[in-house]
């Protein structure tokens, strides 16, 4: 119970933001990469022609059984691998990084990764900003009716799963597209 405890609030730093990660590729703590492979995330201007605020969340799935977004469950013991980094006024064309650096679950770094093929998938869940009426400006997902779940939240950017290999001995860059679009929930039926 204590693990599955640990396990979840682990991942819920990682998809909430424990561990901030700049864009670029630098993290907090400045340590060097163990690794010089990286993911350069990026969404077209046809998605929103305006900057975006939110969290990356980037799966990397050993499986096409389904789509890896809907892989990452810290409660399953063969969830697959998550990775995320908070973006601020990410423009269309410009790359958010995930790279060594960057926090991870269930392994803590790409540098761990076994190299292989792997089919992988990124989600920009965007947030909202909000001035409060203390003076503090807060920007936070909200709920679109699917529950919060960023992995079903309409209106966020994702690509179609694409199959990549990864090998964290290389100094490569594999770049990802948000090309797409969570659509909105199907109305209620009466």
């Amino acid at each position: 119970m204590v693990t599955r405890r640990l396990g979840f609030a682990l991942s819920l730093a990682l998809l909430l933001g424990g561990g901030l990660h700049a864009l670029g590729g630098q993290s907090e703590g400045g340590a060097a990469p163990a690794t010089q492979l990286r993911f350069a995330i990026s969404f077209p201007a046809t998605r929103s022609a305006q900057p975006l605020d939110g969290r990356i969340i980037m799966v990397v799935s050993n499986n096409d059984r389904e789509e890896p977004r809907f892989q990452n469950d810290v409660y399953n013991p063969r969830t697959q691998l998550s990775f995320g980094i908070d973006v601020n006024g990410l423009k269309p064309g410009q790359e958010a990084v995930i790279d060594g650096r960057t926090p991870g679950y269930p392994l803590e770094s790409l540098a761990q990764v076994p190299p292989g093929d792997y089919w992988v998938q990124a989600v920009l869940h965007k947030y909202e900003t909000f001035h409060r009426g203390d003076g503090h400006t807060v920007k936070m997902p909200m709920d679109r009716g699917e529950g919060q779940h960023w992995n079903r939240a309409p209106g966020n950017l994702l690509n179609a799963p694409k199959k990549v290999h990864i090998d964290p001995r290389t100094n490569g860059v594999i770049r990802i597209s948000l090309d797409d679009e969570i659509p909105p929930l199907p109305e209620p039926k009466d």
